[in-house]
């Protein structure tokens, strides 16, 4: 065996040692948080889809869980407030005192959400989704707001040439006139990247996406995981 060999075969055999060695930590109950049981409320919705606030509260649920909260069933929630207070969208929480709230529902903590963006604009040039929700988690015991977020996700595809880069930096320069923080997150499309093309391929996706009930899926999600992350895990239970 060559030399040449033997110290191509002993760097691997190190580099397969230290990544063994190597272990990425495992997230951690926070046992300090005092915050452990989580009523997700209904979110009051600006956007014109009507499935909006159930679909970002079933991810925020998820992600909550996975975080070390306890979360109380969204149907359970939505149940009682219905029937103790007559609440049945997230607007009509505004009407209503959080003791009232804390009342019906006993929680260490409660989520209030409001959406101003849940959308997808297909122009064939520049194809766009965003997906953003303004959310605050609110102690009970202090009535004092434990933690917040107000990130905004967007998707793009766009057509070919200059058509389609400057249509995308007028976007870019429209979000940035506003005090939104976005952030874009790349979107594969089957489109051959002319205008035609684009704009079939964003059509197609919307109706698949709707007849399969995974309307802006992959936004919501990121928005989710990027708003939990200045979040501090639950306590665990």
């Amino acid at each position: 065996m060559s030399n040449k060999l033997v110290k191509r075969l002993f760097f691997v055999s190190m580099v397969l040692l230290v990544s063994a060695c190597i272990s990425i930590p495992k997230p951690q109950p926070d046992l300090t948080n005092p915050i452990r049981t989580v009523v997700i409320l209904p979110f009051s919705n600006m956007s014109n889809n009507v499935d909006a606030p159930n679909s970002i509260r079933k991810v925020m649920s998820t992600q909550l869980k996975a975080k070390f909260y306890k979360v109380e069933s969204l149907d359970e929630v939505d149940r009682i407030l219905a029937d103790k207070l007559g609440i049945t969208l997230g607007e009509q929480l505004a009407e209503v005192d959080f003791k009232d709230i804390k009342a019906a529902i006993p929680a260490d903590g409660y989520i209030f959400g409001h959406i101003t963006h849940y959308d997808q604009t297909t122009m064939g040039i520049l194809n766009t989704n965003r997906v953003r929700t303004e959310m605050k988690l609110v102690q009970a015991s202090s009535d004092g707001e434990f933690w917040s977020s107000a990130i905004g996700i967007k998707s793009e595809s766009k057509a070919g040439g200059l058509a389609g880069s400057f249509a995308s930096l007028a976007s870019s320069v429209s979000d940035a006139n506003d005090d939104t923080q976005w952030i874009t997150i790349e979107r594969k499309t089957g489109g051959d990247g002319s205008f035609m093309g684009n704009l079939i391929s964003g059509l197609v996706e919307k109706a698949v996406a709707s007849a399969t009930n995974t309307t802006l899926t992959e936004e919501t999600l990121a928005m989710v995981r990027h708003s939990t992350q200045t979040l501090r895990n639950g306590p665990g239970f």
